[in-house]
């Protein structure tokens, strides 16, 4: 087994910190007992119901996710796709359902609660290739494939929603890339064998990691703006100098620059 190995997807079992919605189900209910106090009587008790309905599998899915729970079997994490799935759809039914007379922030509510069930089954299957990738050991190939089809899915979730980690969610998800990009497999791979197949596979598996890794580095340092950066300048040194505060900027840009370079030589 080349990559798929325990230790891999005992890390992968701690990227699950995704701050939860569970909050926002009380804000829903009020925003739309609020909206529909001059409306039908029937309209509020069937949303309520239905919104009820909704909290109650988001909790019977909130209780199956244990954090301390080492490893899943194929078969755990087939079922928590599906749970995940089975909210996506109750959440989209109840949106299309009550458009017309839920306020916006019900709206809203209601949409951060799709969301989640959407990043929290992106991130589960995530664990499903890695735990499917580590189940084969015949074929380099195949294991290889199903790893990256798993590490894009954690691509895609670094790329359009890390604002849903934790900071220890972020911290674990980091963990896992970096030993990704230090693996000497990797090495082995571009120096030792052909360009066939495999090397292809292993190569895209680093980059995927090197990828990530930098969505959550640039997360973490806050989303980048020229105007930011300016103030941030301007607080650091506490001059009216443009030029003095030009040559501060400069010197960040030569920081950001060696560190870029850095990564790229890893």
């Amino acid at each position: 087994m080349i990559l798929a190995t325990k230790q891999i997807i005992e890390k992968s079992n701690d990227i699950e910190e995704i701050k939860g919605v569970g909050e926002q189900f009380a804000a829903i209910q009020q925003s739309l007992e609020k909206a529909f106090q001059f409306q039908d009587a029937l309209a509020p008790e069937e949303a309520l119901r239905d919104l009820l309905s909704i909290y109650d599998l988001y909790l019977h899915i909130e209780s199956g996710i244990n954090p301390s729970e080492r490893l899943k079997s194929l078969e755990e994490l087939e079922r928590s796709v599906e749970a995940f799935k089975i909210l996506e759809r109750s959440v989209e039914a109840f949106k299309i359902k009550y458009k017309e007379f839920a306020p916006k922030e019900a709206v809203d509510g209601i949409e951060n609660v799709q969301l989640w069930a959407k990043i929290s089954r992106t991130m589960m299957s995530a664990k499903l290739f890695f735990t499917l990738a580590a189940s084969v050991e015949d074929n380099e190939v195949k294991q290889l494939n199903i790893f990256y089809t798993g590490l894009i899915s954690l691509l895609d979730i670094a790329e359009n929603y890390l604002s849903f980690f934790t900071q220890r969610g972020r911290e674990s998800t980091k963990a896992l890339v970096q030993m990704l990009i230090s693996d000497k497999t990797f090495e082995d791979y571009a120096e030792k064998r052909p360009a066939d197949e495999i090397t292809i596979q292993a190569i895209g598996i680093r980059n995927a990691a090197r990828a990530i890794l930098w969505e959550i580095d640039r997360h973490d340092r806050k989303k980048f703006s020229y105007k930011a950066l300016y103030e941030e300048a301007n607080n650091a040194v506490k001059t009216d100098d443009k030029e003095e505060l030009l040559k501060t900027l400069r010197s960040w840009r030569e920081e950001y620059i060696n560190e870029l370079e850095k990564l790229s030589e890893n």
